[in-house]
């Protein structure tokens, strides 16, 4: 069986290659991650000419209908560059509307979604590390004809970014989801300043928001598990985009190795320098394997969590260490402020833990084995 990229997927990838390295290069990324916006909206715009926020949604709703695995392509290249962008938040939240949602909610938001006029974002985390149902602690409340929502969700991809907010909540004994403009009385958004400042995330609270029972995706404590499933492709997409910062930091430290010089040779003809790089790039490469796997499961098998907890738990090991060795390779200078090898560390720290810690994901697949 042949698990290669097709041609056009190649072609793709190419595509995403030359605009970020032309409209996005590292200087791009400091100015972005250091201004005050959420991310470049005219970088967005040019985007959505392209057709990356329409790829994975159905061409009945003004999309190009790919799959997952053609996703993971660009969210490698991006990953690559640490390209700040919510287009991993918005293909999320596409996702999970074409997912849960009736026809008439995927005919309301979906076209908006796929040409780049509105940005969404799930927001299913809370103050509490659990990752399962029992998680979601915000509250939905019947009020005559309303639903109020009450509760705070934290670590929201791109929240300050967002024009619409899919909002888990605790309804009955289940789980729904409800789809909440940003705009909305009562909803207040608060960016976080995270450790990877080449990522935005925010605290979302909602204070008795109202909502329309109609603006409820699936029925009612019942989006658990449909949810789950696209928490499972995020996390896949996730992790290429991690792979795609890990290729990032070996390439940075391998290149850094040809020009650094000591004793009058550069400093990657020495074992302990030149080793360590290629056993990071067995690393990267073995994660490169798995995530693409995994995406592949996500489009064609009923249960992909196996394969989906694997590739996020080894994407994690493969980035922090590629951005660790990252760093110690550029020596003093890798901890300075003007090095990138830095901020390929930070993008390591903090996509290990989201959407699951290896610990997490080590226990999960333990779980499916009944150990």
């Amino acid at each position: 069986m042949d698990f290669g990229f097709t041609e056009e997927q190649e072609q793709l990838r190419a595509q995403v290659r030359r605009f970020i390295d032309a409209e996005c290069p590292m200087d791009r990324v400091r100015q972005i991650m250091e201004g005050k916006e959420a991310h470049d909206s005219a970088l967005w715009s040019r985007m959505a000419e392209l057709g990356w926020q329409a790829l994975t949604i159905s061409e009945s709703y003004g999309g190009v209908g790919l799959q997952w695995e053609d996703l993971i392509v660009v969210a490698e290249e991006m990953g690559r560059t640490l390209f700040p962008s919510p287009f991993l938040a918005n293909a999320n939240a596409a996702r999970a509307i074409a997912e849960l949602g009736s026809d008439h909610q995927k005919g309301r938001w979906l076209p908006a979604l796929a040409s780049g006029d509105l940005v969404a974002t799930l927001a299913v985390l809370e103050e509490s590390d659990d990752s399962s149902e029992r998680g979601v602690q915000l509250v939905a409340e019947e009020a005559g004809a309303t639903i109020l929502l009450s509760g705070k969700k934290m670590f929201v991809p791109y929240g300050q970014a967002a024009g619409l907010i899919l909002v888990a909540a605790r309804e009955g004994d289940g789980v729904s989801l409800f789809a909440v403009p940003a705009d909305t009385a009562g909803l207040v958004v608060a960016p976080l300043k995270l450790t990877d400042r080449t990522h935005r995330a925010a605290e979302v609270t909602l204070d008795a928001v109202i909502v329309d029972p109609a603006d409820r995706l699936g029925e009612p404590g019942g989006a658990w598990s449909d949810l789950l499933r696209v928490m499972d492709a995020a996390t896949v997409a996730l992790s290429a985009e991690m792979v795609g910062a890990a290729d990032g930091a070996v390439a940075l430290a391998a290149e850094y190795a040809k020009v650094r010089k000591q004793f009058g040779h550069p400093i990657g003809r020495f074992q302990a320098v030149k080793h360590r790089l290629a056993e990071l790039y067995v690393a990267v490469e073995s994660a490169r394997s798995l995530v693409y796997y995994a995406s592949w499961a996500i489009d064609n098998l009923d249960d992909p969590a196996a394969h989906v907890s694997m590739a996020k738990a080894y994407a994690s090991r493969a980035l922090d260490e590629a951005g660790e060795e990252g760093v110690q390779i550029h020596g003093a200078i890798g901890f300075t402020w003007e090095c990138d090898a830095q901020l390929y560390y930070k993008r390591g720290r903090y996509c290990r833990n989201l959407m699951g810690s290896p610990a997490y994901h080590h226990e999960r697949l333990l779980s499916m084995q009944g150990l």
